[in-house]
């Protein structure tokens, strides 16, 4: 008896689990680290962007504009990357979070 109630239980959790994060469930895991692999990105070029902004000796400015170049490519390249796979990427991945949600409960 105890066992089953316990079955019972799991099967409850789980399944309130899943309505309460429909996100979760309506993103793939490979579609899921992908924007958070380009959110990462943008995160890094707006860094080190900020970073040149602050930068004053001479030697860290080069070092500063070299930073914020290869951070600028890799988040180009990851968008060129999502277009041509059919990604529409969100500002953010929290707006991504809100259309997933809408779809999942229309």
């Amino acid at each position: 008896m105890r066992v089953a109630l316990q079955k019972q239980l799991v099967t409850f959790w789980t399944a309130l689990l899943a309505k309460l994060s429909p996100v979760e469930e309506a993103m793939g895991t490979k579609e899921k680290d992908f924007f958070e692999l380009v959110e990462e990105a943008r995160l890094e070029w707006w860094a080190a962007a900020t970073h040149f902004n602050h930068v004053t000796d001479h030697d860290l400015v080069d070092y500063a504009i070299y930073a914020m170049e290869a951070a600028e490519r890799k988040y180009t390249f990851l968008l060129k990357k999502a277009d041509k796979e059919g990604y529409r990427l969100p500002a953010t991945i929290d707006v991504l979070r809100e259309r997933r949600i809408v779809r999942a409960n229309n």
